[in-house]
Parts: C-alpha cells; sequence; structure tokens
C-alpha cells in the first residue's frame, strides 16, 4: 500500500516559522481590540464632530474674544476636549494598522510605532492644554 504524501521537514519548519512571526507581530495579537475602538471612536466622533462643525461654522464670523469666552464655558470645553481625544485616538489606530501593514521590519515598525505614538501624545497634550488654558482663564 503507497504511503500518503507527507509535507517535508523543511515546509513543516517553514510553516511553523510564519506561525510564530504571525502570532508576534501584526493584529494576530491584539487586532479584535483595535478594530472595537476604532469603531468606538468613530461612533462617538459623529456626534463630536458634527458638534464641532456647528461650532466652528457659529464663530466664523467672531473675534478672539468671543471665541475664546465659549470655549470658557464647561460644555464646550468639555465637548471639544472629547472631540480632540477621539479624533486623535482614532487617527492613531489607523496609522497603527497602516504600519503593521506596510512596514515589514520589526526594528523599523518599533520606531516608526513609538514615534506615532509620541506624536500622538504631545497633540493631545498640547491641545488639552490649550482648552484647559482657556477654560481657566489664564
Amino acid at each position: 500500500m503507497p504511503k500518503p504524501p507527507t509535507m517535508s521537514n523543511s515546509t513543516a519548519l517553514r510553516d511553523e516559522t510564519m506561525l510564530r512571526r504571525v502570532r508576534q507581530l501584526g493584529s494576530a495579537r491584539d487586532g479584535l481590540q483595535e478594530w472595537r475602538m476604532q469603531r468606538l471612536t468613530a461612533v462617538a466622533l459623529i456626534p463630536l464632530g458634527l458638534y464641532f462643525v456647528v461650532s466652528v461654522l457659529s464663530l466664523a464670523t467672531s473675534d478672539h474674544t468671543t471665541a475664546a469666552t465659549w470655549l470658557a464655558s464647561p460644555v464646550p470645553a468639555l465637548l471639544v476636549m472629547l472631540f480632540l481625544l477621539a479624533a486623535i485616538a482614532h487617527a492613531l489606530i489607523g496609522v497603527r494598522s497602516v504600519l503593521l501593514d506596510y512596514v515589514h521590519t520589526r526594528a523599523r515598525l518599533l520606531i516608526a510605532g513609538l514615534l506615532v505614538r509620541a506624536a500622538a501624545v504631545i497633540l493631545a497634550a498640547a491641545g488639552v492644554l490649550a482648552i484647559l488654558k482657556l477654560f481657566l482663564g489664564r
């Protein structure tokens, strides 16, 4: 009776190496959590973005003092801060997904990821600080 065809050792080793690579890099580790977070931020950005656009359009003909007074109110300050943080989180997740798809070297992926996260933290901190400065009146 003939033996059924089996995989060669080199093919099995290659498949095992590829499986390890997939488990250590990319969305196989935490893709569902990122997918959910991106959808959550997208849903949050719909009403927050509409509020922000309507507010900016209503303030378009106003002077700086009127806009600063508007942003010094608690509700607009909170909603603009939430919009800012949701937009930056949404962008960060999207850019990280692009990096995972197009950067194939582990070192470059790590460096690019750190740079993107640092930029997101700096932008979020600067935005929140600017809003708080207007809100607190300093």
